[in-house]
Formats: C-alpha cells, sequence, structure tokens
C-alpha cells in the first residue's frame, strides 16, 4: 500500500492555515501569561531592592529557579554581585515562597 500526498488541494491548506492559527492563540495566551507574571515580578523587585539598586536594575524573568536581573553598567553589576547578591537572594526566596529561586544571574544591558 502505498500513501498518495496531497498536492494542490484546498483540504491541506486549510488545515495548516487553521493549525497556524492555533499556534497564533497559543502563543499569545502564553506570552499574555508571561507579561502579567513579569509585572507581578517587577512589583516585587522594587519592594525587595533599594531605591539606588532599583532604578539601575531591571528584572528579566525566571528560568529554572534563576531570576534574571539587567544591570545598566559593570559597575553596577560589580556592587550589586560583590555586596548585595546575598542578601537580594534571601530577600527573593523569603517573597516567593511558591516558586523556589536558587539564584540571581545580573548581566549587564541597556535598561
Amino acid at each position: 500500500m502505498s500513501k498518495i500526498l496531497h498536492r494542490g488541494g484546498t483540504q491541506g491548506k486549510s488545515d495548516n492555515v487553521k493549525k497556524l492559527g492555533d499556534l497564533v492563540r497559543k502563543t499569545a495566551k502564553v506570552l499574555k501569561a508571561r507579561s502579567k507574571a513579569n509585572r507581578g515580578l517587577s512589583e516585587k523587585w522594587a519592594a525587595i531592592t533599594d531605591q539606588d539598586i532599583l532604578e539601575h536594575t531591571d528584572v528579566k524573568g525566571i528560568n529554572k529557579g534563576v531570576l534574571y536581573v539587567k544591570v545598566d553598567s559593570a559597575t553596577w553589576l560589580h556592587y550589586i554581585t560583590a555586596f548585595k547578591k546575598e542578601g537580594l537572594l534571601k530577600s527573593v526566596q523569603s517573597e516567593y515562597r511558591q516558586r523556589y529561586i536558587s539564584d540571581i544571574r545580573f548581566y549587564v544591558g541597556n535598561l
């Protein structure tokens, strides 16, 4: 028995369009949920950090238990990682009881 490939018909195109539409809807739903979660994350970061650190950082998200935070300069990156990271991690862990945060990773980038 051989498979017959359907070429050029409208049925195959219709199925592909439907699948693409489903994918777009699912992706939009995931992005909306992430955006909502990140708003809450930013609010919690603001409550945890000092104003001077807050002005130089932007929390980006959590992935596999690691909180990622963008810092606006290498100077601030060094200061935060050398002197503030441990305290920030403890504060984040107590704030996020439902999700375990094992580490905070800071990186330099434009805010």
